[in-house]
């Protein structure tokens, strides 16, 4: 069996809805069956072989090929597989994910891993604002799993995060943290303004200190020998992720917030 394989064959000027095309809407369908599916584009739908060439039949195992930015809802409500993107893709991948490894080689849109609950997600670029963060109107962003990013990520990473880990290789922009309810966010590179805002729980652990420093909403509560930090650097090690080669420390000066809130959230700066 070969990797089922879309590739994109035409040049998009509309966004196209690839929610239909996952290992569980896929499994045990003909290649004709899958061909002739009709994927939401723009306010109208065309068939799948109208935009992609089809290849393959292994639905584990299902690539993107030729990617654009205008690709949405890559993944959305995965629960097993492996899905592979060549490309950039659009806004909501790996929305609702509950199992399985998404691989993205490009950048991804806004709310990549928005509300997911267990897998993986490695981008091998930037990605958008709202990187593991919640729908509007709604309550629970990232409930479970892993994200890694190579790159940088946008504003509001880990808005209302509840579970799970979010590594990101670059730098996080403004908001990092927000409303935060639990989980751990790691930055290897530069935060961006108002980090932790309205934090209730969870760590964000971070290798050097804000460029813009920390809000006075959070508590310095000193420098401390945390011996979690090296359990937790020893796990990263079974990941695809710099952070699996990052030396691992326990030394870190501790700060307590967001004390506006219940404030047992904390931000834990490398020293």
């Amino acid at each position: 069996m070969s990797s089922l394989t879309f590739t994109l064959n035409t040049a998009v000027k509309q966004r196209i809805d690839c929610s239909p095309l996952t290992s569980d809407e896929l499994a045990d369908k003909s290649v004709a069956d899958i061909a002739a599916i009709e994927l939401v584009v723009g306010n109208t739908t065309e068939r799948v072989d109208a935009l992609f060439e089809v290849s393959g039949d292994d639905a584990a195992d299902i690539k993107f090929v030729n990617s654009t930015d205008k690709l949405d809802f890559i993944g959305r409500n995965m629960t097993s597989g492996k899905l592979t993107v060549e490309g950039n893709v659009g806004g909501y991948l790996g929305l609702f994910l509950d199992g399985g490894e998404i691989e993205v080689t490009g950048d991804t849109g806004i709310y990549t891993a928005c509300e997911m609950k267990s897998g993986q997600i490695k981008v091998n670029g930037n990605a958008g604002d709202f990187v593991g963060g919640v729908r509007p109107g709604y309550r629970n962003g990232m409930a479970g799993g892993t994200v890694i990013v190579t790159g940088n990520t946008g504003a509001r990473t880990g808005d209302h995060m509840r579970r799970g880990m979010i590594l990101i290789e670059g730098n996080a922009g403004d908001y990092c943290g927000a409303r935060m309810i639990s989980g751990t966010i790691a930055v290897l590179g530069g935060v961006g303004a108002h980090l932790g805002y309205a934090m209730k729980r969870g760590t964000l652990l971070l290798t050097q200190a804000p460029a813009q420093g920390i809000s006075a909403n959070f508590n310095d509560c000193g420098s401390h020998t945390l011996a979690f930090l090296p359990l937790l650097f020893n796990s990263f090690k079974k990941l695809d992720s710099k952070f699996a080669s990052v030396e691992a420390f326990s030394r870190v000066q501790r700060y307590a917030g967001d004390v506006a809130g219940i404030g047992m959230g904390e931000i834990l700066v490398k020293i």
